[in-house]
């Protein structure tokens, strides 16, 4: 059975070397760090040929505008080079917002959909 594509983004984030001292994961660790990502499955449908995740990467910071920046680097920098996964057929990004936890923890998110061809998946 493939790693999900959710944890596939995460080890992929994780080894960009704009992201080196940024800590990335599919959960919401209980002692929060400063600055981190986390990438959840939010929905889409899969099938033994094609998965069409749904997902929301949130950029978690001390201020909102350092959430935003952190956000606006993947947006233009580090995920236009998500094709490099050889399992990435389409990967579009719907929208990038302000998305605070409270008014305590400020986090921006960034909506995107992709298209997973499963076969290359399964075989690597």
């Amino acid at each position: 059975m493939a790693v999900p594509f959710e944890c596939e983004l995460v080890q992929w984030l994780s080894a960009q070397p704009e992201l080196a001292e940024i800590p990335v994961s599919t959960d919401v660790p209980a002692n929060r760090p400063s600055k981190f990502i986390s990438v959840e499955r939010t929905g889409g449908e899969r099938t033994r040929i094609l998965d069409r995740p749904e997902l929301a990467i949130q950029c978690w910071a001390s201020s909102s505008v350092e959430a935003s920046e952190l956000a606006d680097e993947l947006v233009d920098v580090v995920l236009p080079r998500v094709y490099a996964l050889s399992d990435v057929g389409a990967f579009s990004i719907n929208s990038v917002y302000n998305y605070p936890l409270d008014e305590t923890q400020p986090r921006y998110q960034i909506t995107v959909n992709a298209v997973v061809h499963t076969a290359v998946r399964r075989s690597k």
